[in-house]
C-alpha cells in the first residue's frame, strides 16, 4: 500500500496537468466569449481608453494560456513530475495575473451610476468565478489563484474606501462576500472528489500494468513450457518404447522356454511401461494444443466403420467389469469430413472412462443425425458425477475425488485433453450426469470441418 501510495504521489501532478490542459481550451473560449459580450454592450458606456486597455491586458492572459498550452502539448512525451509541477507553477502565474485582471472589470463602470450596470459587473464577476470552478478546481490552489485576485480587491475597497468608490451597495457586498465563501467551499469539495478519482485511477493504472506485465511473463513462460515438452515428444517416447519392446521380447522369449516366473514379470514391466507412455503421449499432446502445433489432417470418415473398429477395440474393456455392451450405430451413417485419429483418441478416451466407472452396467453408443450435424451419445450407467465434479471434469490432473482416485486409477489427463481436441475439431461436447445412475456425453459434430 505504501508502494501504491508513493506511485500516486509522484504522478499525482502529471494527472493534474493533463486535465488542466484538457480544460484550457474551455477556459480560453469561455474567456472570450465573456469578453466579446462585455465589448458588445458596455463599449458605449465605458471610457474607450480604460476598455482598451483593459481588454488589451485580458487578451495578453489568454495569449499567456496559449503559448503554455503550446509548451504542454510539445512535451506531452517528456513530462515527469518535476516538468509536471513546473507547468502548473507557470498556470498558476497565469491566473493570478488573469484573476486581478478581470477584477478591475467593475472599476470601468465606476462613474456609471445605474443600478444595472452595477448588477451586470456583479454578475461577470461572480460568472467568471464560479466558471472557474469547472477548468481549475482539479488543483486547488490554482482556483484559488485565480478567484482572490479577482475578489478581494473589490471586496477591500468596498469595505474600506466605499466613500471614494462607489462599487456596490452593503446589501451586493454582503451577498458578493457570502458568494465567495460558497464558492471556496465549493471548489475545495470539487477538488477533493477530484483528488479522490485521480488517485484511484492512477492505482487502477499502475495495477493493470503490473497485472498485464505478470500475464505476459506467464504467457511467455506457459509457452516456453509448451514448446519444451512439444519438442522432447521424441526424446521420451523413444526410451519408453524400448523398455517395453524389450519386456515384451523377454516375455515372449520366457514362455517359449517355460521360464513360468519370468512372463509374468515382464508382462508387469510392459503393463507399467503402457501406462506411462500413455501418460507422457497425453501431456505432450496438451503442450502441443498449448503451444500451437498439433496438426489437423482432415479427411472423409466413414462414422459407422470408425465406431464399430472402436467397439471391437474396448469390448474386452467394458466386458471386463461385467457390462453389456449396446451398439446402436445405423450403418447408413453419414460420411463427416474431420481428422480421424483425434475424434477416434476423443472417443477411446470417454468410452475407457465410462468402462472404467461402470460395474455390471450398461455402455452405450448411439448415433442421431440431421442437416449440418451428426451427434454421437456415449452414455453409462455407473457412478456417476456430482454438480461439482461435472465442473472439475476437464481439470488437468483432477479427479472426481480422492477416493475415486485410490480406486479406480488414472491421472485426470483424458478428459482436458478430450476437451481440447473437441475444440480443434468443432466438437461440441454436452455432459449430463446423476450420481449414482451414470453419465452420458453427447458429442454434436460439423459434417463439414471449419478452422477456427
Amino acid at each position: 500500500m505504501l508502494n501504491l501510495k508513493k506511485i500516486s504521489d509522484n504522478n499525482l501532478p502529471i494527472e493534474q496537468l493533463t486535465l488542466l490542459y484538457k480544460q484550457s481550451l474551455s477556459a480560453f473560449v469561455a474567456t472570450l466569449a465573456v469578453l466579446s459580450f462585455i465589448l458588445f454592450w458596455a463599449h458605449e458606456l465605458i471610457d474607450s481608453y480604460a476598455l482598451s486597455l483593459w481588454t488589451s491586458a485580458i487578451l495578453i492572459m489568454n495569449i499567456y494560456l496559449l503559448i503554455w498550452m503550446y509548451f504542454v502539448r510539445r512535451d506531452t512525451q517528456q513530462i515527469n513530475t518535476t516538468t509536471a509541477r513546473r507547468f502548473i507553477n507557470i498556470y498558476q502565474v497565469q491566473s493570478i495575473l488573469h484573476g486581478f485582471s478581470w477584477g478591475l472589470f467593475p472599476f470601468l463602470l465606476i462613474e456609471i451610476t445605474a443600478p444595472d450596470m452595477k448588477f451586470f459587473s456583479y454578475v461577470v464577476l461572480c460568472g467568471m468565478a464560479a466558471g472557474a470552478i469547472a477548468t481549475t478546481a482539479m488543483i486547488y490552489r490554482i482556483y484559488l489563484s485565480f478567484m482572490l485576485p479577482m475578489m478581494l480587491p473589490v471586496i477591500l475597497i468596498q469595505l474600506f474606501f466605499s466613500d471614494t468608490f462607489n462599487l456596490f451597495s452593503i446589501t451586493t457586498l454582503q451577498l458578493l462576500i457570502i458568494f465567495v465563501i460558497s464558492l471556496m467551499v465549493l471548489a475545495h469539495s470539487h477538488n477533493e472528489s477530484i483528488m479522490r478519482s485521480i488517485t484511484l485511477h492512477i492505482e487502477n493504472k499502475y495495477l493493470l500494468k503490473q497485472a498485464t506485465a505478470s500475464y505476459k511473463k506467464a504467457e511467455a513462460a506457459n509457452s516456453a513450457k509448451s514448446s519444451f515438452l512439444a519438442n522432447m515428444s521424441h526424446e521420451l517416447r523413444t526410451p519408453l518404447n524400448a523398455v517395453i519392446g524389450y519386456s515384451e521380447m523377454i516375455a515372449d522369449c520366457a514362455e517359449d522356454n517355460d521360464f513360468k516366473s519370468i512372463p509374468k514379470d515382464a508382462k508387469k514391466i510392459t503393463h507399467a511401461g503402457k501406462h506411462l507412455l500413455a501418460l507422457i503421449n497425453n501431456v505432450l499432446d496438451l503442450s502441443k494444443i498449448e503451444s500451437g502445433k498439433m496438426d489437423i489432417y482432415v479427411e472423409d470418415i466413414n462414422v459407422f466403420h470408425l465406431l464399430f473398429g472402436i467397439k471391437e477395440t474396448t469390448e474386452a474393456l467394458v466386458s471386463k467389469n461385467n457390462n453389456t455392451f449396446i451398439f446402436d450405430v445405423p450403418e447408413n451413417t453419414h460420411t463427416i469430413k474431420s481428422d480421424s485419429t483425434k475424434l477416434r483418441q476423443i472417443l477411446l478416451n470417454i468410452i475407457g472412462n465410462a468402462a472404467k466407472f461402470t460395474s455390471s452396467g450398461e455402455v452405450a453408443i448411439r448415433v442421431t443425425t440431421n442437416t449440418n450435424n451428426l451427434k454421437i451419445t456415449i452414455s453409462d450407467t455407473g457412478i456417476g458425477m456430482t454438480e461439482q465434479q461435472l465442473k472439475d471434469l476437464t481439470k488437468p490432473f483432477t479427479q472426481a475425488d480422492i477416493s475415486t482416485t485410490r480406486e479406480y486409477g488414472g491421472t485426470g489427463l483424458g478428459m482436458s485433453l478430450t476437451e481440447n481436441l473437441a475444440k480443434l475439431l468443432g466438437i461440441d461436447i454436452n455432459v449430463k450426469s446423476t450420481l449414482n445412475e451414470g453419465t452420458s456425453f453427447d458429442l454434436t459434430i460439423p459434417l463439414e470441418y471449419h478452422p477456427s
